[in-house]
Order: C-alpha cells, then structure tokens, then sequence
C-alpha cells in the first residue's frame, strides 16, 4: 500500500509521520490465533499447525480508514484525512520494455538461505 501524504494537513493537525504508520501498525497486526495438535495430544499425534488470523487491512479503503488520532472534543482524524492511500507498487524505478514496446517483468531476488549442516555418514559396520 501506498500513502501519499499531505504536509500541510499534517502540520494543520499536528500530526507526524511516525503517528501514521504507529496507527497502520497497531491496527493492522497479525496475531496468533492458536494450534491445531498441540499439547495435550494423543501419542500418535505426528504434526502441529499454527494458526494465524489474517490482518485486519487489505484494501485502499481499509487503509484510508485507520484512525490515527481523537480529539477532545470527539473528532476523529483518518488517514484519508490526512493522506491519499493507493495500491502501488514496490519500486518505480523498474521500466521493462520488449521491441520499443511495454512488457511486463518479473524481478528474480536472490535470498540467503542458512548453510545446513551435513547429514551424519553412515557406517559400514
């Protein structure tokens, strides 16, 4: 999600930019939900699963809803008050073309992956 704020309704408000995004975050958590197969289990229990509940935001106007602050006489201040939320994309700096033409483009990324130690040899006892 992208937020496009707007300076002079933040410094109307008084609000920082660090407020926002506590809002988003306190708002939009995921939280354990519990455990499919955890303790107490029967014996022959194999796995356990964790279960997770989804965050709370996934649309623009979910976002634009999150409030950020109240005031003392009642008023609520939104994001969308304050910003303009869109669906946008991680890195603009990407422009793909094939033939003088758009096209679209995957970005491949490596990641690091932790060495695994070497399975133990086997003996020939």
């Amino acid at each position: 999600m992208r937020l496009w704020v707007k300076p002079d309704q933040l410094a109307k408000l008084g609000i920082t930019v660090t407020e926002i995004v506590n809002a988003i975050q306190a708002q939009n958590k995921v939280n354990p939900a519990g455990q499919l197969g955890g303790e107490p289990a029967p014996a022959n229990q194999q796995f356990t699963y964790s279960v997770l509940a989804q965050g709370r935001l996934t649309s623009p106007e979910q976002f634009q809803d999150v409030i950020i602050r109240e005031t003392p006489d009642g008023g609520i201040v939104r994001v969308k008050d304050v910003a303009r939320v869109e669906l946008g994309a991680d890195d603009y700096s990407i422009v793909s073309r094939l033939n003088g033409r758009p096209a679209a483009i995957v970005p491949v990324t490596s990641c690091r992956v932790p060495m695994r130690s070497k399975p133990p040899q086997e003996s020939a006892n």
